[in-house]
């Protein structure tokens, strides 16, 4: 037996890509970002599936990933999120992959290790309106794309922007981020850069407002059933993926016993405990050590001690009749009883995002 695996329910994901591509307004395209592996869930079988599913651009973490992607795909789009170096400029080009740019500096440099070849490097300018991470600053970007797009070895495919809180119930900073956003890309219009791809949403403002759909919208945490959609969303959709493991050992123990590193948890009365061989090194976290909850023959049974690097032991119940070699469901569901990222990132204090990239189980192709 594994120490853990991963099922993936493909059905499903096809239902999702159906309930987003139906909802997106007209003119708008879905961009698929299956960067980091597919978060988690496997960049080759979710791109696969997405492709038979009409999915025709993708957004990737790195050259890597790009790479593989287009190998698979011939035609596709595929757009790289990281940001690359005029090293890599012969790969990207060579891959027609298309890349982000950040500043005017890191756009001249780029140029410069292209101007020579024959192919220029296809490019989206990625616009900072209030993320503070990346990009060219909204009040400025015009003039430096302005330069950029003269310099030579460049094409501009599309300019984005990324929201910092789409889903935040208070909309007025992301309405800020829209209007800073279609100002640059107005102010670049008025100086002859008309850039033919305008993208800003990311999943929860696809949630939110359809109004900023624009001409593309990149769908990442939503495609695989996560991000806490309203009531009154636009579209819905389910965890694709299961997460599993087994009991490798099951004891009876009396009360007053002393569970794991730093006996950290004691038992208040005689039960039983199942040992599953799964710890942090396998993506489980350690945050859950006193707090988290599996899945053993249907019933919700609490992780007891602290998780360790290869470890977890559980409370079966004082009358329990599990076996080892029993199915453990770390996430996803097994009769009425179920466990999710979004779960385990609340009791870890964190993101379904962190959770799902997290688990070590798939190779990305």
């Amino acid at each position: 037996m594994k120490n853990s695996w991963l099922e993936l329910n493909f059905a499903v994901l096809r239902d999702n890509i159906q309930s987003i591509v139906h909802a997106l307004n007209r003119r708008a395209e879905l961009v698929l970002v299956v960067k980091s592996n597919a978060y988690g869930h496997g960049l080759a079988a979710v791109s696969r599936c997405a492709w038979e599913n009409g999915v025709r651009r993708f957004a990737v973490a790195d050259m890597d990933e790009a790479a593989i992607l287009r190998r698979m795909f011939p035609q596709a789009a595929i757009m790289m999120l990281g940001i690359i170096q005029p090293d890599d400029v012969e790969a990207a080009i060579a891959g027609d992959i298309e890349v982000v740019l950040v500043d005017e500096e890191h756009g001249a440099a780029l140029a410069s290790a292209t101007r020579a070849r024959p192919r220029a490097l296809r490019c989206h300018a990625k616009i900072d309106t209030g993320m503070g991470r990346i990009g060219f600053a909204w009040d400025r970007a015009a003039e430096s794309i302005a330069r950029l797009a003269q310099s030579g070895g460049l094409t501009f495919s599309g300019i984005f922007s990324h929201f910092a809180s789409s889903a935040a119930e208070d909309r007025r900073f992301a309405d800020l981020q829209m209007e800073r956003f279609l100002g640059a890309v107005e102010a670049c219009r008025l100086k002859g850069v008309t850039i033919p791809f305008r993208h800003m949403s990311n999943s929860g403002a696809f949630l939110r407002n359809a109004a900023w759909d624009l001409d593309g919208v990149r769908i990442g945490i939503h495609l695989y059933g996560y991000g806490g959609a309203p009531p009154s969303a636009r579209s819905r959709t389910r965890p694709m993926l299961q997460w599993k493991s087994g009991l490798v050992q099951v004891k009876r123990v009396p009360a007053g016993s002393p569970i794991g590193y730093d006996s950290t948890h004691v038992t208040p009365a005689a039960t039983t405990i199942g040992v599953v061989p799964v710890g942090y090194a396998n993506g489980y976290s350690r945050h859950l050590s006193n707090k988290g909850r599996v899945i053993v023959n249907g019933r919700l049974c609490p992780v007891v001690g602290r998780v360790s690097m290869n470890y977890i032991t559980v409370d079966l119940g004082p009358e329990g009749a599990d076996r080892p070699r029993d199915e453990v469901v770390l996430m996803g569901q097994q009769g009425q009883a179920s466990v999710w990222a979004d779960q385990l990132a609340e009791w870890c204090g964190t993101i379904p995002h962190e959770i799902l990239t997290g688990i070590r189980s798939i190779a990305a192709g």
